[in-house]
């Protein structure tokens, strides 16, 4: 027996620390793993992201749609095709839940106004059809509309026949037809056709701006709100060194943090910044968008996950200090920036 247990304690000495340390490591990358979730840098396999969740509506919507254009028989019209098809591509190359929501409404409405408007022509040339089957005048008129839910016929001339009259009943109309018979042949002539494009026009026009919009907030040139967080950098107390005074090049390090851990948006001084903007030193003053701004502190405001811009500027924050530069971070539920004028 106490061969055994020396035995035991040797093979403890000898692999226990081995153990100890193969423990430690994993706890640690464990803690790791935990952290990162939490923060939402990362997400662990099977589990569905924001993005994922967006997409997966957008992709609801998609089908719905087709759906319904299989539904009304126009599923294979070009237009009907082409709308999917962007509708599908832009939704897969998306990278921000925010731009799925926004292209989910956009196409959305597109897609469902043409799926409409094909509908429509298909019933008006069905009805075109059946006029054009029986024997024609040389030149006349018939006008088709629905009034209290039944089709009513102005045919003063008497140029339909019942049988044609009975089939285009049998054809949902939402609209008012206006048929003109030239040499025997009708064709359609209908006010409502152009106010359908221009209803088509404006929803697009409005599609456009909401667009357009989007992007003037995400480049800088339009109003951004949402959580953040507010940065106010501090020269040293009492410095007399130019090392322990805040430096455009220490602005730019903060911002380019900020940026990387996903900041939708960023305020320099009061300044909103571009792709086109400048940040730099001109004697003691610092010049963003090359206007003077506010120092000690200088007041950076970035629209992001709260969690992920604060923890993103902790190496910098450890780099300023060497120097006596202080940085302090206050994180917010609401933060509006101003658009670039």
């Amino acid at each position: 027996m106490t061969g055994k247990k020396g035995s035991v304690i040797i093979m403890f000495k000898k692999y226990g620390k081995k153990v100890y340390h193969i423990l430690l490591i994993t706890l640690l990358i464990l803690n790791i793993v935990l952290t990162t979730r939490v923060l939402g840098w990362i997400y662990l396999p099977g589990e569905v992201t924001p993005l994922d969740k967006a997409k997966q509506g957008a992709q609801a919507v998609i089908n719905y749609s087709e759906d319904l254009a299989k539904s009304y028989g126009v599923a294979r019209s070009k237009s009907v095709k082409d709308i999917l098809a962007r509708f599908k591509y832009e939704i897969e190359k998306s990278s921000d839940p925010e731009e799925v929501a926004s292209l989910m409404l956009d196409y959305g409405r597109q897609t469902q106004d043409i799926i409409f408007r094909e509908v429509q022509n298909k019933r008006l040339n069905t009805i075109l059809d059946l006029i054009n089957r029986q024997e024609l005048p040389k030149e006349g008129s018939v006008t088709i509309s629905m009034v209290n839910g039944k089709v009513k016929f102005y045919d003063p001339r008497g140029i339909l026949e019942d049988k044609i009259r009975k089939k285009i009943k049998e054809i949902s109309l939402n609209q008012t037809v206006e048929i003109v018979i030239e040499n025997k042949r009708a064709r359609v002539i209908t006010s409502e056709d152009i106010f359908n494009q221009v209803e088509y026009l404006q929803t697009k026009i409005a599609s456009l701006e909401r667009q357009l919009t989007e992007i003037k907030k995400v480049t800088g040139y339009g109003p951004l709100s949402g959580p953040g967080i507010i940065i106010k950098v501090y020269d040293k107390n009492g410095n007399l060194e130019k090392t322990g005074i805040v430096h455009s090049t220490d602005i730019r390090n903060i911002v380019d943090e900020l940026i990387i851990a996903g900041a939708k948006g960023v305020e320099v001084g009061g300044q909103r910044l571009t792709v086109h903007s400048a940040i730099r030193c001109v004697g003691p003053t610092i010049l963003v968008n090359n206007k003077p701004i506010p120092v000690n502190p200088i007041v950076i405001k970035a629209v992001g996950d709260p969690e992920v811009l604060a923890s993103s500027l902790n190496i910098v924050r450890n780099h300023l200090k060497a120097f006596g530069i202080e940085l302090k971070v206050t994180k917010q539920k609401e933060i509006s920036l101003k658009g670039q004028s």
